[in-house]
């Protein structure tokens, strides 16, 4: 709507097309609840309080008496490729529970189809009711320890950073670049800077003058706190501290308590899912973070401030959306009950929203690029590693550092385990749940594969592999033998990538991901029936872990500690190193 029709609007000269009236209005401007009614014309709110002056004979008027009205929640910070839905089918899920608004960072998508998969993201931006606003992702890849399918340069972050619907610069986890003053990196938070434009961090354990020195980049925001000592001291340090609560990393039930018993005031911190798995966007979304924020003690005024007007103050976009404003956006949601956030109806500027069709180009489901894979380029071998100066025994106990996967977390634990070999090949050890692990290299870049150990999922026999292993979303397997394993690598490079689980030689079940490798063009409840199915199965296979496909994908993330493998070895996060399997022989 051009400025010299919303003015009239706003002084009544011209009709709004849509009442709510009779509500109570949460205004987190000034932290009140509110009696009025609100205005809306062309999908903008014209008028608040007493509207009688904006109604005309042809304004719909929609009575709420006994509701409240919350301005649309707002995700902070998410990778909605985690939900292996498209961006259209995860906006119009999120509609659902009140969240019409979201900051996406489509680092996912970079790393596998780079610019050309930026810029399909920002079209689909433009057909959406949602108001989604974009980091460019600023790590693609995220390290030079594994191989990505695409690399996004200064040159091309820039250019990027110049579109519409762009609000910044995505996070940054090279943080160690940062601080070594990489002029590379340091050129693509300049020249967001200098547009205006946000620059999110990714810094886990890093504080001192270390986190001094990085925020000193301009950096402003973060969402890996590993401790909550940790998040004060950046919100002290002045930075905005997301709060998150994904499928995979939840912080709230431990940071929002001692935020409360400290009295800090909650205007630096906002809330955030990072990832999303499809069962959890069924159940809910950015509402379940407000409630559980409010069931927590914070008052339920607030809860909804960290998830609308302080997201929207700190990514600049408080003009357009975030609060229940005069010539703002009209995304509403309509509350039966405030305290228990229970919604009745969504309104995404002025209406209940419409699902676009999206048509996508033939090359984003063709990006599954590996030969066919045999059991033997998956055995970690004994010998290749030994550090002892002498022919090592093909049949020697070995020491290994082992994977220590840890449930609902992003992060990684490091165990050292005695294994056997058989001929010079290390063998997995299922009774004292040590599994093989292997990456390998998908983007038609060689074919690299890493090899280790994993221990956490407890399964007994099979393997299970997936195309998604954030960041460079190579494949990864994870199994009690190298035939199941390899079986599951070539069924993914058939299917053009995806999930699947084996058993004896077979195929278990599958899910099919044909969208760069990581995405489904099905719906969240088609997704969700699916992965049920697959989690059933692993649970008869023994598994023991929670999500074992979320936290499969972030086994191979060498950004986040703390012992992770890629395609080209097991990676000591801390060190930034390539680390061998076997320590020494016994």
């Amino acid at each position: 709507m051009a400025l010299h029709e919303l003015i009239p609007a706003g002084r009544g000269q011209i009709k709004a097309d849509l009442a709510l009236a009779g509500g109570k209005i949460v205004n987190v401007n000034t932290k009140e609840l509110l009696k009025g009614d609100i205005a809306i014309k062309d999908g903008i709110i014209v008028g608040i309080g007493d509207i009688s002056e904006t109604i005309g004979d042809d304004t719909t008027t929609i009575d709420i008496t006994g509701k409240f009205v919350s301005p649309g929640l707002i995700d902070g910070h998410v990778h909605f490729e985690s939900s292996m839905l498209t961006l259209t089918r995860f906006a119009m899920a999120a509609i659902r529970h009140g969240t019409t608004g979201m900051i996406i960072d489509p680092h996912e998508i970079a790393n596998v189809l780079g610019r050309k998969g930026v810029e399909l993201v920002l079209g689909e931006i433009e057909d959406l009711p949602s108001s989604i606003f974009a980091m460019i992702p600023s790590c693609v890849p995220s390290s030079d320890l594994e191989t990505s399918g695409a690399v996004l340069d200064a040159p091309t972050v820039t250019h990027l950073l110049y579109q519409d619907g762009v609000a910044g610069l995505g996070e940054v986890m090279d943080f160690p670049g940062v601080l070594n003053s990489d002029s590379e990196k340091l050129d693509m938070i300049e020249e967001a800077m200098a547009l205006g434009k946000r620059v999110d961090g990714h810094a886990p354990g890093l504080v001192g003058r270390d986190l001094a020195g990085y925020l000193c980049a301009g950096i402003s925001s973060d969402h890996e706190s590993l401790t909550y000592e940790e998040a004060i001291e950046k919100a002290r340090m002045g930075m905005a501290v997301m709060l998150r609560e994904g499928s995979a990393a939840k912080c709230l039930s431990e940071f929002i308590p001692r935020l409360i018993d400290d009295g800090v005031a909650l205007e630096s911190f906002f809330f955030v899912s990072d990832d999303r798995h499809p069962e959890d966007m069924i159940k809910g979304y950015m509402d379940t973070h407000v409630r559980t924020a409010i069931e927590l003690g914070i008052d339920p005024i607030d809860a909804v401030s960290m998830c609308t007007i302080n997201t929207a103050r700190h990514y600049r976009i408080d003009h357009l959306i975030g609060s229940i404003g005069i010539g703002r956006r009209a995304d509403l949601v309509v509350l039966d009950d405030l305290a228990g956030f229970t919604i009745d109806r969504v309104l995404v500027r002025g209406s209940e929203g419409r699902s676009p069709k999206p048509v996508y180009p033939a090359e984003v489901f063709d990006t599954v690029r590996l030969k066919r894979i045999d059991p033997e380029s998956l055995h970690p071998k004994s010998g290749s590693e030994s550090k002892s100066g002498s022919d090592p025994d093909p049949d020697a106990d070995s020491e290994v550092n082992v994977i220590v996967a840890i449930p609902d977390s992003l992060f990684t634990d490091w165990a050292i385990e005695v294994l056997h070999s058989e001929d010079g090949i290390l063998c997995p050890d299922p009774a004292r749940d040590i599994l093989a692990i292997a990456v390998i290299e998908r983007h038609g870049r060689g074919g690299s594969i890493g090899n280790g150990f994993v221990s956490g999922f407890g399964i007994e026999d099979g393997a299970f592999a997936q195309t998604i292993a954030h960041d460079s979303h190579n494949l990864i397997a994870v199994g009690t033998n190298f035939e199941d394993m390899a079986l599951c690598a070539n069924e993914l490079r058939r299917m053009h990538g995806g999930i699947v689980v084996a058993y004896d030689g077979e195929i278990m079940g599958s899910l099919a991901l044909p969208f760069a490798g990581i995405l489904s063009t099905g719906s969240v409840e088609s997704v969700d029936a699916k992965l049920r199915g697959l989690h059933a199965m692993m649970r008869e296979l023994g598994c023991v872990m929670p999500s074992p496909f979320m936290t499969l994908s972030f086994l191979a993330l060498p950004v986040i500690p703390r012992l992770k493998l890629t395609d080209m070895g097991l990676v000591d996060v801390a060190k930034h190193e390539i680390v061998d399997v076997v320590r020494r022989a016994v």
